[in-house]
């Protein structure tokens, strides 16, 4: 379990740090959550917001994704209640299991040491993956646009993508392993 250590000092300035730090990891519960990314991105800002409003309470030396998942907890469960005609929430004890989840996955595997595997791992991919990765990841992208951007079919990009997330999975679990041993 990774714990920050923070002074009440730090203040605002550190917690917009470990929320960037920490984004894609809350964006992730959040989508396995709500199963939309608009609503997702919607959720994550409901949740930035409210924890920059409730820094004040956040303790110092705690591990700041499980305060900031109780967070998000609850502002998925607002948005469940505000979308009551739209089914696409997942209920609240799946929720809890999904923050059991992250928990464990967290102590087993720090999310630091992977994404910086993966950082490394993307560096070294090269053509027409990389730019499909860089489409979809970083500008996010959906995959019939970056078909029409690289001008190949949307079958194809989504083979090339398939492709490469997997050559990146491999790429990453090897660093991961060979910093271990």
């Amino acid at each position: 379990m990774v714990v920050e250590l923070e002074t009440e000092a730090d203040g605002p300035a550190r917690m917009a740090a470990l929320v960037m730090r920490h984004r894609a990891e809350l964006f992730a519960y959040l989508v396995a959550a709500v199963r939309h990314p608009q609503d997702a991105e919607d959720l994550l800002q409901d949740t930035c917001a409210a924890a920059a409003r409730s820094w004040e309470q956040f303790v110092p030396g705690t591990p700041f994704m499980a305060w900031a998942r109780e967070i998000a907890r609850r502002r998925i469960l607002e948005h469940a209640r505000a979308t009551r005609r739209r089914p696409t929430c997942v209920d609240p004890e799946v929720l809890a299991r999904l923050d059991a989840a992250a928990v464990a996955i967290e102590a087993a595997e720090p999310a630091d040491a992977r994404r910086d595997a993966l950082r490394e791992c993307v560096s070294g991919l090269g053509g027409v993956a990389r730019r499909v990765i860089d489409l979809r990841y970083r500008l996010r992208l959906w995959v019939p646009d970056i078909a029409s951007a690289i001008g190949k079919s949307v079958q194809s990009t989504y083979a090339i993508l398939k492709r490469a997330r997997q050559a990146l999975r491999e790429c990453a679990d090897r660093r991961l392993k060979e910093s271990l041993s």
